[in-house]
């Protein structure tokens, strides 16, 4: 496996100095740069692309929340903090791990490894599998197994032919990490691979026992992509 490129985004100097001395030392990864806040590290994202975000979240002008939700694409992140109210809300991002400051440096290489399995996994089969966080454990399920997928709150959860995942993260992030031709967005909550559709009955969309509503804002578009299959 290629070694992970990484940046450190961090308003403190000490915090920065402190994860540029563990990351030498961590033959995986490579630092490619540091930034005291999120517009620094967002006007080198516009034109660089990067593996994984070592990122604090308070910062000023543009903290490390905001500097996710206004990126096209959000790398995988380790978010180093000192603060721990952050953490479900951060989730709702491509989020490895979260830490809290000081770091121990037992702490970082634990992160560090949920990382580089995160990638591994992710690497292996990028068009076949999705890789995702349930609980403590890193899940790789089937995309072609995959029915149909609910929003809930700040999780989704993930419908197959057999089981089903429950993860935190946003329905949005989930969909960008998903074939954009074969899964479509039926309702604000759902999100349907249609090839695994057997009927369409009037506002819902039938999967064996699974029946999914169709807002009437999607109903006349998902009609005739059905139609299409």
């Amino acid at each position: 496996m290629k070694r992970l490129s990484c940046i450190i985004i961090d308003d403190e100097a000490i915090a920065r100095k402190a994860l540029e001395k563990y990351i030498v030392q961590v033959e995986e990864l490579e630092l490619l740069n540091t930034f005291r806040n999120g517009m620094e590290a967002k006007a080198w994202l516009s034109k660089n692309k990067v593996d994984l975000l070592f990122l604090d979240i308070n910062m000023p002008y543009l903290n490390g929340l905001e500097l996710l939700r206004v990126l096209k694409d959000n790398p995988p992140v380790i978010f180093t903090t000192a603060y721990s109210e952050h953490a479900l809300e951060s989730f709702e991002f491509n989020v490895i791990d979260y830490i809290v400051k000081p770091i121990p440096l037992e702490r970082f290489l634990q992160s560090v490894n949920k990382a580089l399995r995160f990638m591994e996994l992710k690497s292996q089969a990028e068009e076949k599998f999705l890789v995702i966080k349930e609980d403590s454990s890193i899940v790789k399920i089937k995309i072609k197994d995959i029915l149909y997928v609910e929003a809930m709150q700040n999780y989704v959860r993930i419908f197959t032919k057999t089981t089903s995942h429950l993860t935190l993260m946003a329905l949005k992030e989930l969909r960008r990490q998903l074939p954009e031709n074969d899964f479509t967005q039926v309702h604000r909550s759902y999100l349907v691979q249609l090839t695994m559709v057997e009927r369409l009955d009037r506002e819902e969309l039938i999967m064996g026992d699974h029946r999914i509503p169709i807002s009437k804002r999607n109903k006349t578009r998902v009609t005739q992509l059905f139609r299409d299959l």
